[in-house]
């Protein structure tokens, strides 16, 4: 999109933006609750490690909760209690996690208003995600268990500790669609104290400025290599994985850095396990990561005290929460869920033979999102230096980081090979969204590095203060300026569409079965059926662009009783152009029941 555009579609934007100061402050609440009972096992470690382990036990007790047939909300009593009595024990003991996180929190206020009214526009979005947030929130349960509703979704043998941190705000909010972007963002912000703990290598504890804080927010949204606005603005779990994989980084490096003897040992041990928990309970396929960060531990504490190393019982309180969490949730998905997961290919389709077509379809996208890549390559180098030198804690980060990088990538490829269909793996399909993974993760020992660029730079150039506050104003009015890239909910089709949608579910009968016609579109329109007719109308297919056969054709070889056609009426031969419609077969024939007029009556110039 060109600037000009940009700016032409601001006004429009801004008017349909909605502030809900009530969905921040419980989004706020939760990620404090989480955190606070974190402290339990983590003490006082930064607030991003204690959310991690605070999570991670949250979504444990959840998953046990839950397989049982029981009320989720057992599970949120006992995390709100643990969090009082924490809270109420380390009253006079939260002097350095206030001054990590206020400067910060308040940098990034000005997005979290902008976010706080958002509604779900993506795909995955309603593929599974904002199914999900909305099954707990209103009934509280795992989908899958004798007795309780089905849910309308692609992917319901996905385990379900994102949605459950939505549920813990929604408690306090009522259902919003706005929480998850929110969430993230907060998130993003826990992340941005963590590079603050890092710069700080003397530990001095000083006052946060807000240049300074503003600095690390920005570190850790748009100036990150792998920041995705449709990733983080939205209900997707990809920024939850990347940050508990960078906590696992972390918290691996601190466990087999040390001698094993040091105060607090067993602590971080346990806040990577249930960090770990947290991050297999997010997204399938998060055992990659966890893998990864677990054996790279293993290597640095194979390289810091040899066999004994892999011999010290600190490895069990590393792995039995993420195993407990996976076996359970496996044990419900094989009892309830079966067919509702990916699956490994039979061996005679794998794609052995094409391995080179593949690895250059990876390296194109590597060179197109050179930053990242460019970063992490560095890492393996000063991994590998780091590995072999082992001086410090940078150095084991940079190992660490590396060792991550790799095994992650590699671990793409094989699923490329057993896992994909030809077109998906010959294409590296989503190759970047996966390793957006990976991205915070190594930014940890690049913190270190930058704060010593930054500070040098201080030291030499009067005018890096005034750069600074620049960042604290940029911040603040940037959200407002870059609103269509932020709220990119607030087009007017897909407002237009899941508007339409919703109206049309109340005009058919319950139980009725019903298609979506969108020659034009991607698709998109059909997903926002399953979730707008979600307990009334059941979709039972849909033709998108992708799908060549004329409409008319198409529609007559389909049992639905009810279709709605989002576009492409032309060739239905039905009048006028300017408005979708919803029609009901009556014999042979279609009657139009509605129509909904597009914005501005007039055809939309694209189509989402």
């Amino acid at each position: 999109m060109s600037q000009f555009k940009l700016f032409d579609n601001l006004p429009a934007t801004l008017a349909q933006i909605s502030i809900e100061p009530v969905a921040i402050v419980a989004s706020v609440l939760a990620v404090a609750g989480i955190a606070m009972a974190g402290r339990v096992v983590s003490g006082r470690e930064s607030p991003a490690v204690a959310f991690a382990a605070g999570m991670g036990g949250f979504v444990t007790i959840g998953t046990l909760v839950g397989v049982a047939g029981l009320d989720l909300r057992l599970a949120l009593a006992a995390l709100l209690l643990v969090a009082v009595v924490r809270a109420w024990r380390d009253r006079r003991d939260l002097s350095a996690w206030r001054r990590l996180c206020g400067p910060v929190l308040l940098m990034l206020l000005p997005l979290l208003l902008l976010l706080s009214g958002r509604q779900g526009s993506e795909w995955d979005e309603f593929s599974h995600w904002l199914h999900a947030f909305r099954y707990l929130a209103v009934n509280h349960v795992l989908p899958g268990g004798p007795g309780v509703p089905v849910m309308d979704s692609c992917c319901a043998a996905y385990p379900y500790a994102w949605p459950m941190v939505g549920m813990a705000a929604m408690s306090l909010s009522g259902f919003s669609e706005a929480v998850p972007a929110l969430l993230n963002t907060l998130l993003l912000g826990l992340f941005a104290t963590l590079l603050l703990d890092l710069a700080d290598e003397d530990r001095r504890g000083g006052t946060i400025t807000l240049p300074v804080a503003a600095i690390a927010a920005l570190a850790a949204t748009l100036a990150s290599p792998t920041f995705v606005a449709k990733l983080a603005f939205s209900a997707y779990a990809d920024v939850l994985t990347a940050f508990m994989a960078s906590i696992l980084l972390l918290t691996g490096e601190s466990v087999a850095g040390d001698d094993g003897e040091r105060e607090g040992a067993w602590s971080r041990a346990l806040s990577f396990g249930l960090a770990a928990a947290a991050l297999m309970a997010a997204k399938p396929g998060n055992a990659a990561l966890f893998g990864c960060a677990l054996g790279g531990a293993m290597v640095l504490s194979l390289r810091n005290h040899g066999w004994r190393g892999l011999l010290r019982p600190h490895w069990l309180a590393m792995v039995a929460p993420p195993l407990v969490c996976l076996l359970v949730w496996r044990w419900h998905v094989s009892r309830y869920l079966q067919g509702q997961e990916m699956v490994f290919l039979p061996f005679e389709k794998w794609h052995v033979a094409q391995i080179g077509q593949i690895l250059l379809a990876m390296l194109d996208v590597a060179v197109n999102k050179g930053g990242h890549f460019l970063l992490g390559f560095v890492m393996v180098g000063l991994g590998l230096l780091g590995l072999v030198r082992n001086r410090g804690r940078l150095d084991r980060l940079c190992a660490m980081a590396g060792m991550m990088f790799v095994g992650y990538n590699l671990f793409l490829l094989m699923t490329y090979v057993t896992v994909f269909g030809d077109y998906e793996a010959l294409h590296a399909a989503s190759f970047w969204r996966y390793n957006t993974h990976i991205g915070l993760a190594l930014m940890l020992p690049a913190a270190i590095l930058g704060a010593r660029l930054l500070r040098h730079l201080a030291r030499r150039f009067a005018w890096t203060g005034v750069a600074g506050w620049g960042v604290v104003g940029f911040l603040v009015v940037g959200p407002v300026i870059l609103a269509t890239q932020i709220r990119f909910d607030a087009d007017p089709m897909k407002v237009f569409l899941r508007r339409s949608l919703a109206e049309a579910a109340t005009l058919m009968p319950p139980g009725a079965k019903a298609v979506v016609i969108d020659p034009f579109g991607s698709g998109v329109s059909a997903m926002f059926a399953t979730y707008e007719w979600s307990g009334r109308a059941r979709l039972d297919s849909f033709q998108s662009a992708f799908n060549s056969e004329m409409p008319r054709a198409w529609l007559a070889r389909q049992q639905a009783e009810w279709a709605f056609v989002a576009s492409g009426q032309s060739r239905l031969g039905l009048l006028p152009e300017t408005a979708a419609q919803l029609m009901r077969r009556e014999g042979t024939e279609w009657v139009t029941v509605r129509q909904f007029p597009y914005p501005g009556n007039r055809v939309p110039e694209s189509w989402p």
